[in-house]
């Protein structure tokens, strides 16, 4: 089987299907001399982090916060292209 090298320059990044989204909320208000420390993190569900925001800010009067999301991603080539590739990969068999 010979060795093929494709160069693409248009590849698509893309939030791995396999894979759940990650939402964060740090309270960074300061209490005295101190920062305040509480956080609150949730897998797929922005909103749910966003009412805890609220809530906590409700609670404490902490108005300063961190929001941190994280996609694990993957990085393909655009489904035309994949799809050619995949016939010229059959074709050399």
């Amino acid at each position: 089987m010979s060795r093929r090298t494709f160069r693409i320059s248009d590849w698509v990044t893309a939030q791995d299907p396999g894979t759940s989204a990650e939402f964060a909320v740090i309270c960074r208000s300061s209490d005295g001399d101190r920062l305040c420390g509480w956080e609150f993190r949730v897998l797929d569900d922005k909103e749910l982090a966003e009412q805890q925001q609220r809530d906590h800010m409700a609670d404490t009067s902490h108005s300063r916060f961190w929001e941190h999301s994280r996609y694990p991603t993957i990085v393909t080539a655009p489904p035309l292209v994949a799809s050619r590739i995949t016939r010229r990969e059959r074709a050399s068999r």
